[in-house]
């Protein structure tokens, strides 16, 4: 699934020079793609690193592959917040029935639209996918099967879900994309608790590491950071906004529940007239606000990031050694998961270097230019895929795609061509400073920092 992207980081270098605050991004109105600028619940496309071909190295054969990969688009979840279904039929009922007293002689008023609009943000649907992430899996296992199909010669394949539901329905969906009817003959599904009980094995970060999970690490510096942003950014929306309302001052929870509302809809049904209410910059702010919300919550401006997403990463390393034993080694690797759990591995992999602890992200203004954009890393059914190589050399060589896009590896070398290629050579990978740590250490410090419970799951990452 190939979508064209419009590259936010080349829009933020031609307007670096602009120092105001909220910078004026409407000269780019017509090029502009506001689904790839939704945060983790942007529709899946590409991001854009160095432009580096994703095709296989000539002179180079794939020898392993490991997908990491979110679940497809889904309706609002259950519980509390403005992000909720529950709150936002809430919204959905006080817009029809006039609760927002919308001032309809108003010229121009953007929210006409309701008068003849009809909700789609359904709370019997909370937490299902949508129709479209069900089409997406299942393209992407299509894909994946083709790209790959050299290492597809085992009878049958580990499929490692976490247990939610639309985690699970989507793992199904990119296994019927994968192998079709023969989809229940050729998988063996292993169903990973999203709880304590996973331990190491984990597919949900932080709800299987008690020490993080019941202590509420980093609880309040995320919401510290988020209220602090969205006091500044949401200011001026509702001051614009609240010219379309008779006698009525709108809140920062009604301006997200607009923000929600489009975003679930464009899930749901691909296009959403709240949407319009939003200039391009108020977009990317919005989309700078789940950032924070990543960053600070396990996400590379933690302190735990590196331990929720080292256990990943040292399995992966683990399965990437094994290689050496050329007379048996494991070729794919499948595992099902969410946004939450994506982000921390990708840290503990060193993919995010501008952004840590010491130098987080600012709560005051938006520096456009970082790299911890959840919209290009998580999007909807956005995965990270891990390529082993062998090449003419006989040296084994890693490459990373995000959403099928090379990752610009800039810490441990090259690849065989001895240029810029996203590949490094496997040694030189696990032993760079960057994730060493992580690929010897990953499931240790997991146990030890989380205090975390044992399980008797085997999960191949």
């Amino acid at each position: 699934m190939r979508l064209s992207s419009f590259s936010l980081w080349f829009l933020a270098f031609i307007i670096g020079s602009v120092s105001a605050r909220f910078s004026d991004f409407e000269s780019f109105k017509n090029t502009f793609n506001l689904q790839e600028h939704l945060g983790s619940l942007s529709i899946y496309h590409e991001p854009y690193f160095t432009g580096l071909s994703s095709a296989f190295p000539e002179s180079c054969e794939i020898r392993q592959v490991h997908v990491l990969q979110r679940h497809g688009s889904r309706n609002p979840t259950t519980g509390d917040g403005v992000t909720k279904a529950g709150y936002l039929a809430e919204v959905q009922d006080k817009l029809i029935n006039g609760s927002f007293p919308i001032n309809y002689k108003i010229p121009d008023n953007p929210f006409q639209f309701i008068k003849s609009w009809v909700p789609v943000v359904d709370v019997s649907n909370a937490d299902k996918l949508s129709s479209s992430g069900r089409l997406e899996l299942f393209e992407m296992g299509r894909e994946v099967f083709i790209r790959y199909n050299t290492l597809f010669d085992a009878n049958v394949y580990e499929i490692n879900t976490a247990a939610q539901g639309r985690v699970v329905e989507s793992a199904e969906w990119y296994s019927y994309g994968m192998f079709g009817d023969q989809m229940a003959n050729k998988t063996n599904f292993i169903y990973i608790a999203e709880d304590e009980t996973a331990g190491a094995n984990t597919l949900s970060d932080h709800k299987a590491c008690p020490v993080y999970n019941e202590k509420n690490v980093d609880h309040k510096e995320t919401k510290e950071a988020q209220s602090n942003w969205e006091d500044i950014f949401l200011a001026p929306i509702k001051t614009r906004l609240n010219l379309y309302f008779s006698d009525y001052n709108l809140t920062n929870d009604d301006v997200k529940s607009f923000y929600y509302l489009c975003v679930f809809e464009i899930a749901l049904r691909d296009e959403s007239d709240f949407c319009s209410l939003f200039t391009p910059s108020e977009v990317i702010n919005f989309e700078y606000n789940t950032d924070l919300k990543f960053s600070f919550h396990g996400g590379p401006a933690s302190e735990w990031s590196e331990t929720l997403g080292g256990a990943y990463v040292h399995n992966l390393a683990e399965s990437l050694r094994s290689v050496y034993n050329e007379t048996n080694y494991q070729k794919t690797f499948f595992a099902f998961t969410h946004d939450t759990h994506i982000i921390p591995v990708e840290a503990a992999l060193g993919f995010f270097s501008d952004v840590t602890p010491e130098n987080p992200l600012p709560v005051t203004y938006n520096p456009y230019t970082y790299s911890a954009k959840t919209s290009s890393f998580v999007p909807f059914a956005g995965n990270l895929i891990t390529e082993l190589f062998q090449c003419q050399d006989q040296k084994f060589y890693v490459r990373h795609l995000v959403n099928q896009q090379v990752f610009p590896l800039t810490d441990c070398g090259y690849g065989p061509s001895n240029s810029s290629d996203g590949m490094c050579e496997l040694s030189a990978y696990l032993n760079s400073p960057v994730r060493s740590n992580s690929t010897y250490n990953g499931t240790d410090t997991f146990n030890v920092a989380c205090k975390a419970n044992p399980t008797n799951v085997t999960v191949h990452y």
